[in-house]
């Protein structure tokens, strides 16, 4: 009996399991010919940057799926998805850096019978299409967004993305609501929008309502010269901060005596590519500079953008070559000397000398310049500081490919000790240097010179030199920050003599050894082509002048 009992027992409990679950799912979810469908099970929401795709499971009995997507969770107002399909998945581009809420239910053939909602969250990553695309020019940047006429911003993004128009708003407010954007533009990625005021412009693309990216662009222009107009006679007219813009590929020479310098200036190429040159005149001395600063001068700021700085008196190439771009020996004061995306070439000297104990520059920046063919008539580097009461305070060289020269890339000559704050070179190439071979050279020489900040030289690329070189000089006893070198590479034809006199540091130990010469590195290094050879170089994309890649 007792046997009897307990068998009783469990088929009443077993008989309140059954009865109980189908009870509760009477409540939820019910399928075939009872109250309600399953809900869609495996719901999932996979990003692909702003692309989602979300899927589900399919339901027995279903004819359809209703899918709502919203920024709203409760309510679901305003929804960006609000559909009925019958298959299992949708792919919708989303606005970026957003939450979403998404819910799907099964519909039956019943409409009483469709599923309860399943559901889930999902936030889409930050998203900015105009990121790495745009204009290159040649510093290993991309613009977005630049100016190559007047008036006018040459604005890129993603080749193929999906967008509908743009919104540009400038500095001081004004506004070009909805520029159009047709499908052209839209697969080669690239609208140019003219009528633009001298502003720093805010440029945001859109997808109709979805915002796909943001970026800025610099509209400036306060004079602009053409062909057989007088550069001298511009820089002299205009106001101090103004901005004087040159016509692509005209030749503007500056005279045979130096043009000084008193005033904040910007001269900006309109070309990033034919830029325009700016030389001295025929029958300019081969000792000439073309440009130079008023004595006694103080100035915030002078800047090039663009320009093609030669050599040559009128830029031709069977007349005279002239000795430097700047040799300055007056006293000046510059908080800020900056050359962008320009080209120097055939100096028989230097293209920067301050000499004479006079010169006070607070910063000297080469960003996206090529700079080749100098010092082969004398003993000058591409910076050369002369005398210990002439100082340059911070040395800046960035994203520029620098080839074909005699003497060091930075020579600091003193007698006494003298104090900079920092040299900072990052992302250069340089090949065929220090190729005067009379005697030892250093590539970066400095002589009785104390760096408050020290020498940081990275993700540089160093292809051929001569063949009694030493890599970085430092004489000076105070020295007490020792130079920084991380990211760079050489080829095997490049020479670091590290037992020179006086060579307090060597260049190759910290960097890494690519195992051909620059031959086997570059196509053509010698005529100034440094795109790859070899697709394999280790340093691809992130080692010296990006443009090359």
């Amino acid at each position: 009996m007792k046997n009897n009992k307990n068998i009783y027992l469990l088929v009443f409990l077993m008989s309140c399991f059954f009865l109980g679950g189908f009870t509760s799912c009477k409540d939820d979810d019910v399928n075939g010919s009872l109250s309600r469908l399953f809900r869609p099970i495996n719901f999932n929401a996979d990003l692909n940057k702003t692309v989602v795709t979300l899927s589900w499971a399919a339901v027995d009995s279903a004819k359809s799926y209703t899918l709502k997507v919203s920024t709203d969770s409760a309510n679901f107002t305003s929804p960006v998805i609000d559909t009925t399909i019958t298959t299992l998945s949708l792919v919708k581009e989303l606005a970026g850096e957003t939450t979403f809420y998404a819910k799907v239910c099964a519909n039956a053939n019943d409409s009483t019978k469709k599923s309860k909602f399943n559901t889930l969250s999902f936030k889409t990553p930050a998203e900015n299409i105009f990121l790495g695309y745009g204009t290159s020019i040649n510093t290993g940047n991309l613009y977005s967004a630049y100016m190559t006429d007047v008036n006018t911003l040459d604005i890129k993004w993603t080749p193929g993305a999906n967008v509908s128009h743009l919104i540009l708003t400038s500095s001081d407010g004004s506004l070009k609501d909805s520029v159009a954007i047709s499908s052209a533009e839209a697969t080669a990625g690239e609208k140019i929008v003219s009528s633009l005021s001298n502003s720093n412009w805010t440029v945001k693309v859109y997808n109709k309502k979805i915002l796909r990216g943001t970026t800025t662009g610099l509209v400036e222009g306060d004079i602009v010269l053409k062909a057989g107009d007088d550069l001298p006679t511009a820089i002299t007219n205009a106001a101090a901060g103004q901005v004087i813009v040159l016509a692509p590929g005209v030749v503007f020479p500056m005279g045979t005596a130096t043009y000084r310098l008193s005033k904040n200036i910007k001269i900006r190429g309109l070309s990033i590519t034919n830029r325009p040159i700016v030389c001295a005149s025929t029958g300019s001395s081969t000792s000439a500079s073309p440009l130079g600063f008023v004595d006694a001068s103080a100035i915030d700021y002078v800047r090039f953008e663009n320009i093609d700085f030669s050599g040559y008196c009128n830029n031709n190439a069977s007349g005279t070559k002239v000795g430097y771009l700047i040799n300055n020996n007056t006293a000046t004061s510059v908080k800020s000397l900056s050359f962008t995306n320009c080209n120097m070439h055939n100096f028989g000297n230097t293209p920067m000398r301050v000499q004479g104990g006079k010169n006070k520059v607070d910063t000297l920046t080469f960003n996206g310049c090529v700079i080749t063919e100098f010092g082969f008539a004398s003993g000058y580097a591409l910076v050369n500081i002369s005398k210990s009461t002439d100082y340059i305070n911070n040395i800046v060289i960035t994203n520029s490919t620098i080839y074909n020269f005699s003497y060091p890339v930075i020579s600091v000559v003193q007698t006494a000790t003298t104090v900079m704050n920092s040299v900072t070179v990052s992302n250069c190439t340089f090949n065929q240097t220090t190729q005067n071979t009379t005697s030892a050279r250093v590539l970066f020489n400095f002589d009785y010179v104390s760096l408050t900040n020290g020498i940081v030289i990275k993700n540089c690329v160093f292809g051929s030199s001569g063949s009694a070189t030493s890599g970085l000089k430092i004489t000076s006893a105070t020295q007490t920050v020792a130079p920084v070198l991380t990211g760079s590479y050489y080829t095997s034809d490049y020479i670091d003599e590290t037992l020179l006199t006086g060579v307090a540091y060597s260049m190759k130990g910290n960097m890494t050894l690519y195992s051909g010469a620059s031959t086997n590195l570059w196509n053509a290094p010698t005529t100034g082509d440094f795109s790859l050879k070899d697709s394999a170089f280790k340093g691809k994309g992130v080692a010296g002048d990006l443009r090359w890649y």
